[in-house]
């Protein structure tokens, strides 16, 4: 047995599953689907897939807390054995949305899902395209995570061990709570002026997760990414895309009648150092933006008002506080922690979850040697917030996700949401 630390966002994450499990939200899933244009060398997979659960022990390990010190940790009791590959007879279609459905739900068509990595391949068509659909327990591993496991996956080699990540230093709690205060004042401060999410109380929590694919063509693409270095340069996306999930959110509100005047955006931000060995665990921690709805009416001034709010949370180090709030918080039972984040909240946990987790397989056109049409991630959202608006590209080409909580977001409203996103992103109106 051995001991592996854990971050603050593992513990968030943990907390968040609790929760979804008491509110009958069920276990915190993702799913990765991969298009294929021809067959993935079954060789090349499979050893892929066994090196990277002999290799890492942390597949096998669960979330605990030493009570000498009271810090969480991973507990790994060594490596687990992979679950085999399923490969499914060929169809017609690729997978259709019952089945990721299925999956984010936690159950395959055996049973509940077993393990935290879960991979299957679906050859579809008469041009022996494939599908790969990766599930993956979200406490586990994080959108970096699972660009870094692709990486590894497309070549099979899973060889190299994980090096030990380092533990984070001690502080004194009087320090740790002087540096998440002035966070705790704004937090109060964006209660008392009002901030919702898609979600309000009295509505529904325990809906099934479900989700839409907004995948743009090589040409819409290209000129989102036009749009996107007009808006903000050629070395800072962030606001691009941010500002784009904020509108979303903004015309969701404003199409029911809600005044939110602030929207709360956990921006992902890199919290521990990047290593192509350290696949599992989570990568990214979150900065808290505060924007302000009135200010976004129009894509070019929510660019510049996300980027002014990210330049204000930088200048008063809000990520540090974020950390320290989540380090305070950690001291709790993990049951209690998102209950006590919606009683400080007036029973939100943030506006929306929202990410750009940028390229797969940068610079690859191929996994275990077949071609790749595109790559998507699917995420499972929990209410509040009820809704999640991630951004991805392969090879250039967009796909944003859009994933919500049956209950809290209707297919009408989902449609209007697609539509501003595309003009958005493309700067074309759909007609």
């Amino acid at each position: 047995m051995s001991i592996l630390p854990a971050t603050t966002v593992d513990f968030f994450l943990a907390g968040l599953e609790a929760f979804m499990r008491r509110s009958g939200q069920g276990t915190h899933w993702g799913v990765t689907v991969l298009r294929l244009e021809g067959k993935p060398d079954a060789q090349t997979l499979t050893q892929g897939w066994e090196e990277i659960h002999a290799q890492h022990p942390m597949l096998g390990a669960r979330l605990k807390r030493q009570w000498l010190g009271w810090r969480w940790v991973w507990e790994t009791r060594g490596p687990i054995k992979a679950p085999a590959i399923c490969w499914h007879p060929a169809q017609a279609l690729p997978p259709d949305e019952a089945v990721i459905h299925e999956r984010l739900l936690g159950r395959s068509s055996v049973g509940a899902l077993t393990s935290p990595l879960w991979m299957e391949v679906f050859p579809w068509g008469a041009d022996g395209g494939h599908v790969i659909l990766l599930t993956w327990r979200h406490a586990l591993l994080d959108g970096t995570g699972v660009n870094l496991l692709l990486e590894k996956l497309a070549t099979g080699a899973c060889g190299a061990g994980p090096p030990v990540p380092a533990m984070p230093r001690r502080e004194s709690m009087a320090r740790v709570y002087k540096r998440a205060k002035p966070l705790t004042d704004r937090l109060h401060e964006m209660t008392s002026k009002g901030c919702l999410s898609a979600w309000m109380k009295g509505m529904p929590m325990g809906g099934g997760p479900e989700y839409r694919l907004i995948e743009l063509s090589a040409e819409e693409s290209a000129k989102a990414t036009a749009r996107l270095r007009t808006l903000c340069g050629d070395f800072m996306q962030m606001p691009f895309y941010a500002a784009v999930a904020a509108r979303a959110l903004r015309l969701l509100h404003e199409q029911r009648g809600w005044k939110s005047p602030e929207i709360h955006l956990h921006l992902p931000i890199q919290l521990r150092g990047r290593s192509r060995e350290l696949i599992f665990g989570n990568h990214m921690g979150a900065m808290p933006l505060f924007l302000e709805a009135g200010a976004l009416g129009s894509l070019d001034l929510a660019v510049a008002h996300v980027l002014e709010k990210y330049r204000e949370s930088m200048r008063e180090g809000r990520q540090q506080a974020s950390e320290a709030l989540t380090t305070l918080a950690a001291h709790l039972p993990l049951g209690a922690f998102i209950p006590v984040v919606r009683w400080t909240n007036m029973g939100q946990i943030c506006s929306l979850f929202h990410s750009h987790t940028g390229s797969f397989l940068p610079g690859r056109a191929e996994f275990a040697g077949a071609a790749v049409q595109n790559i998507c991630t699917i995420p499972s959202v929990c209410a509040p917030p009820g809704l999640g608006i991630f951004v991805s590209d392969f090879a250039g080409q967009m796909t944003v996700t859009l994933a919500w909580r049956e209950g809290c977001v209707t297919p009408a409203e989902i449609t209007a949401m697609e539509r501003q996103i595309r003009t958005d992103l493309t700067g074309i109106a759909d007609p």
